[in-house]
């Protein structure tokens, strides 16, 4: 029964991967042509060293945004980057409502270290609860949103950095690992 399930499966995901490439829908329907050549290029679903590193630094800086769309916009920026996209899917999920508290003191604290350089910053102190009424939210984010969004690009960005040398760099050095260990058996099948 399962080797029936998967074998359905397999066969309904090629039909709609050969109908959503058909080159008559392709040209007839741009966003189909730029959905096929971003989301149902190989590329983006195998991990190889590019892809994977591009995956998680794309999955990285997108956790590190406060947004409630962080899902669709990692699966949009890995496509538009030609990374990894269930990497990238994997790390936004990252920012947890147990991670948010920390993350958001942390955006706020280098927004306003940073937008201090440059321009004021609000006076009033980050709000400790939620506001009573709506205009109050309103005010409080009018007022605290543009600190955040620039600490969570900043720490984003550093984040993205950092997360795609060192994939790239565990990779590589995996990689050699697994090259000296091919050459040694190598040798030992030779003596």
């Amino acid at each position: 029964m399962l080797t029936l399930a998967r074998g359905w499966f397999r066969r309904s995901i090629f039909k709609t991967i050969r109908f959503l490439k058909h080159p008559r829908k392709l040209r007839e329907r741009p966003v189909m042509r730029w959905f096929a050549r971003h989301f149902l290029d190989k590329q983006v679903w195998k991990p190889t060293q590019h892809t994977l590193a591009g995956g998680t630094a794309v999955g990285m800086f997108i956790t590190l945004q406060l947004l409630p769309i962080q899902t669709p916009s990692a699966v949009i920026l890995a496509a538009i980057f030609r990374v990894n996209i269930p990497i990238a899917i994997a790390l936004c999920w990252l920012s947890n409502p147990f991670t948010i508290p920390f993350l958001a003191w942390l955006e706020y604290a280098v927004g306003k270290w940073f937008l201090a350089l440059y321009t004021t910053v609000p006076a009033t102190p980050f709000p400790q609860h939620l506001p009573d009424s709506m205009v109050d939210a309103w005010v409080v984010l009018k007022e605290h949103a543009p600190v955040m969004l620039m600490g969570g690009i900043l720490i984003g960005a550093v984040a993205a950095l950092v997360s795609y040398v060192a994939t790239w760099g565990v990779w590589e050095v995996g990689s050699r690992i697994e090259l000296a260990r091919k050459l040694r058996e190598t040798k030992a099948t030779v003596v």
